[in-house]
């Protein structure tokens, strides 16, 4: 399962992390063997990935003798105003924020109040802390979060790049300890050799040989950031909202069937085609390269059975699987099925089989305190991959491609201040999903991907997601606060009338200084303040039905 908080906050700078006067050190420790691995009866901990935008955290060790991880959530990045209450009560509160219910009796046990006195009861009862590790690019995320556990009896530790390959596998300056803890777990999860690509804020890829020896990898803009410099460094060219242009353009083509001309005749669209066949492109490249190096797909050897294998042996990728992780996961799988997943029309290209690995840097922690600590690891098995989307028959595929598009809202607890914020979100996609525990028999089932109005994304069940929809018709935008939660009518539909009588629909892009931007269907803008923001979402729910691109 994966689980996303939504919760906005600013961006700390390095003269307010000096204001804090906090010494990490004593909290925090930087790994050193043997002493951060985990204790003989320690079976479970929290791994957690501090970016550039985002907290994700990971809970391992559910399974009985398997420390893979189970559950991952997101969380935006802390502020010194999270981790400065008034009392050492209040942080822990804080922290317990920050937690799903179902983490929490990990810190504190089956008690009611989350305490220090809870937390010590807990660790007597088990015989040991909690153990934490961090694999972190963000020193300034590394701070506030020690400060936040700061009163939490845990060990916290820092993975370093050479805990997940030395110089003797490849390892070289300046290759971030995120890409390698992703690389490990691509290993992991796909084998030798391995492939991995991260559709982030930038796209990256890395890989590795058939004897693990790193081969290296590339750096390159992701999505967001090539149409954000499209907007910066040229005259005319409009912004794109990914939520609106590439989903839609993407949900169009499913539904209908019809992949989108690259031979575009408006402006938008021509952006949006050309960075989508850019990345396509650029990664069956890599792909191609890569398969030059290592070799191509091969019979799967028989000498030993899928059990064998699964313990502590060296996995092999005989069939080349791409390992793919990031935001824009989903989206690489698309383009690297036949033909493009028929998003866009380009010449007859193959399917590159590709696995978007939710959490996959994860999957890398665990091999390391594996090795580390003595214990068994575990191969995890994750079925979600591009060939296997099309297992379905037709009706079934048909009657998921019809949630593709529509609108939800849901409410998320804020972390550090206890208010319950509602945010708008867009179902934009759907892969086919199998737990560890299923066996053959089992058929996947569809996990549809959401999007939220801050950019968050979370994956959902039918049931789930049908609930949020219901949600959604039930009470539509009019539940959002626009002073407490102002961004989340980022995505809303709108309605204007001009000249008189003629009534014009448009979608809300962006807030900045008390302004919602507008963007209209013809593409002419506007800036709402809240009175003229309410006044046209009260029209388009006057209007809704005559929306063309409506919900």
């Amino acid at each position: 399962m994966h689980l996303c908080i939504a919760i906005s906050t600013p961006q700390l700078n390095s003269t307010q992390l000096e204001e804090m006067n906090f010494d990490p050190s004593s909290k925090l420790k930087k790994t050193s063997w043997p002493e951060s691995r985990l204790v003989p009866n320690e079976t479970q901990f929290i791994s957690i990935s501090l970016g550039n935008t985002s907290l994700h955290w990971a809970f391992h060790g559910e399974k009985e003798n398997n420390l893979n991880p189970t559950f991952f959530w997101r969380t935006p990045q802390l502020t010194p105003e999270d981790v400065s209450p008034d009392t050492e009560q209040d942080l822990i509160q804080t922290f317990g924020r920050y937690l799903p219910e179902r983490v929490i009796p990990f810190f504190f046990g089956g008690s009611a109040t989350q305490s220090i006195q809870a937390a010590r009861e807990r660790n007597e009862s088990r015989g040991h802390v909690p153990s934490i590790y961090l694999v972190s690019t963000n020193q300034e995320q590394t701070h506030l979060f020690c400060k936040l556990v700061s009163v939490i009896p845990c060990r916290v530790y820092e993975l370093q790049p050479l805990d997940f390959f030395t110089p003797a596998d490849g390892a070289y300056p300046g290759l971030g300890v995120d890409r390698m803890a992703s690389l490990r777990g691509a290993i992991s999860i796909t084998g030798l050799p391995a492939l991995v690509i991260d559709g982030g804020s930038a796209m990256t890829y890395t890989a590795a040989d058939a004897d693990g020896k790193i081969i290296g990898g590339g750096i390159s803009p992701g999505l967001k950031m090539r149409f954000q410099a499209l907007e910066d460094y040229t005259y005319g060219l409009p912004g794109v909202n990914i939520e609106k242009e590439v989903e839609g353009l993407i949900r169009s083509a499913t539904i209908s069937n019809t992949p989108a001309d690259i031979f575009a005749k408006d402006t938008k669209t021509a952006m949006v085609v050309s960075s989508l066949n850019e990345i396509s492109s650029h990664m069956r490249s890599v792909v191609d390269v890569w398969m030059s190096k290592v070799g191509g797909p091969k019979k799967r050897k028989s000498n030993y059975s899928d059990d064998q294998e699964k313990v502590d042996s060296v996995k092999q990728n005989n069939d080349r699987i791409v390992a793919l992780a990031g935001g824009s996961g989903n989206l690489l799988a698309k383009l690297l099925d036949e033909n493009d997943g028929g998003v866009i029309n380009t010449l007859q290209r193959p399917m590159i089989r590709a696995k978007p690995c939710n959490g996959i840097l994860h999957f890398g922690v665990a091999w390391v305190l594996c090795q580390k600590s003595n214990k068994p690891h575990v191969k995890p098995n994750i079925s979600i991959s591009n060939s296997q989307s099309n297992t379905a028959d037709d009706d079934a595929i048909s009657q998921w491609n019809k949630y593709i598009g529509q609108t939800v809202i849901k409410d998320f607890e804020a972390g550090g201040n206890g208010v319950i914020q509602t945010f708008k979100g867009q179902c934009v996609s759907y892969a086919m999903w199998k737990s560890d525990d299923d066996d053959d028999t089992v058929e996947p089932r569809p996990l549809f991907r959401v999007v939220y109005s801050d950019g968050d994304e979370e994956d959902l069940f039918l049931e789930e997601l049908e609930l949020l929809i219901k949600d959604y018709k039930r009470n539509g935008p009019k539940v959002i606060d626009p002073k407490k939660n102002p961004q989340g009518y980022i995505g809303s539909r709108v309605a204007k009338v001009f000249f008189g009588n003629q009534l014009y629909f448009g979608i809300i892009v962006s807030y900045s200084d008390q302004y919602w931007k507008v963007v209209y269907d013809d593409d002419d803008t506007e800036e709402f303040d809240e009175r003229e923001l309410l006044a046209a979402l009260k029209l388009y729910d006057d209007n809704r039905e005559s929306d063309p691109k409506g919900p």
